[in-house]
């Protein structure tokens, strides 16, 4: 697009094009509103994340009708969780269905990413990428000007959608010093895991069921396994006679003294399987289809759902602890939410009335929505990332099998 263009106004500017700002970008631009979406990334592009997607994420999809497209290049549907403790007695638990039936199922975010951004732009929103943000200035009684590198001119939103993931970029954020505070609610309690890095592998010849995903760690280290797509975009990725290979996930977040202990990712990796008897079992013949990707600090917890006409979603609203593995639905459900929250006061936005009426009735439905997933991911983290704790754990919850299915339905699955 001519570089002239960025003088055009928007309703609605969306920084960051991964699920939670394509998702926002198609539900608002279906609302009526004239939206952009700015990403600094070319895309299809990796990135570190678990790829498991809940069935309320593909009730998103359904929602954009793109599920038949990401149903062709998703893995199989997953119905069991197997849990890998470091010591103490390996258990299994049940993932629901929803009440369509729909399961769990595991998509490349390289294939994901594609797909949702290109469906923003079907329905209507004006994608620039890359486009890399430099600032943000104003707020909602003003209207805002986002800067971006290279652009002559500020393009002009009256709001603008942080989906950018990253809490540390000052005033691009809030107005405000405070990025773990919620305005009006209490933030969540800190996980005492803010120390920590995310790794990333895909792998083939994996040793485990198709219909199960794998969670379980050592002293430090939390991981997760399951059967994904292809670990590339093919040309053919959205044919009808596509069918993903057995292609595997494995995402782990280590604390930074283990990381310092072991120095790479992939020492990382032989530590886990020497130490945990289930992830030995289902890695021993595992090869690597690529080189490790790495992301941090981890930073679970709330921190800004809405401030002064910036709206927040994925992780730059709030990060759930990859034990729980609802990152990607947790950032399309906050996409969705917000696309009805604003259909809802479109008004506000498309008439210049006070934005503060859409922030707070957003912030209470999402903290409502999401909030109690933080919390458990926060307590579950504690757990398996502790050998004597864990084995405490996984001797009670193998009595008590039930126990363990209330839980995974209490993470938000």
């Amino acid at each position: 697009m001519d570089l002239n263009s960025n003088a055009e106004s928007y309703d609605v500017a969306v920084i960051g094009g991964g699920p939670a700002g394509a998702s926002a970008a198609a539900f608002i631009v279906r609302a009526g509103l004239r939206v952009c979406v700015l990403e600094q990334k070319c895309f299809p592009r990796q990135k570190v994340c678990g790829e498991f997607v809940a069935p309320a994420g593909w009730s998103v999809f359904a929602d954009l009708d793109i599920a038949a497209r990401l149903h062709r290049v998703a893995g199989p549907e997953l119905q069991y969780v197997d849990v890998y403790p470091e010591w103490g007695p390996e258990l299994r638990g049940t993932l629901p269905a929803d009440a369509a039936g729909c399961c769990a199922r595991a998509v490349s975010r390289d294939v994901l990413d594609f797909i949702l951004l290109q469906r923003a732009a079907e329905l209507g929103a004006a994608i620039f990428q890359p486009a890399h943000v430099s600032q943000v200035r104003g707020g909602a009684r003003t209207g805002f000007e986002v800067f971006i590198a290279g652009w002559p001119l500020p393009l002009r939103a009256r709001a603008v959608v942080l989906a950018h993931g990253s809490p540390r970029l000052g005033a691009m954020n809030s107005p405000s010093p405070g990025h773990y505070r919620t305005a009006g609610r209490p933030a969540a309690p800190p996980s005492g895991i803010r120390d920590c890095l995310g790794f990333k592998i895909h792998l083939e010849n994996v040793h485990l069921p198709d219909n199960t995903t794998a969670i379980g760690g050592v002293e430090g280290l939390y991981a997760g396994l399951l059967r994904t797509g292809n670990s590339a975009l093919a040309p053919n990725a959205v044919h009808a006679t596509y069918r993903p290979r057995a292609c595997y996930n494995l995402a782990f977040v280590v604390e930074r003294k283990l990381l310092r202990r072991y120095g790479s990712a992939a020492e990382l990796y032989a530590h886990l399987r020497r130490r945990n008897g289930g992830f030995g079992r289902c890695l021993s013949d595992a090869r690597l289809t690529g080189d490790f990707l790495s992301c941090g600090p981890m930073e679970p917890g709330v921190r800004e759902v809405y401030a002064d006409g910036r709206f927040f979603v994925g992780n730059a609203a709030g990060e759930v602890h990859a034990l729980i593995g609802e990152g990607m639905t947790l950032a399309l459900c906050a996409g969705q939410l917000l696309g009805r929250v604003i259909s809802d006061h479109r008004a506000a936005l498309a008439g210049g009335e006070d934005l503060a009426v859409v922030g707070e009735a957003y912030r209470d439905r999402w903290l409502d929505r999401f909030g109690s997933r933080l919390h458990a991911g926060n307590a579950f983290s504690q757990v398996l990332m502790r050998p004597l704790l864990s084995a405490v754990a996984a001797t009670y919850l193998h009595a008590f099998p039930d126990v363990l299915n209330q839980c995974i339905r209490w993470s938000g699955k």
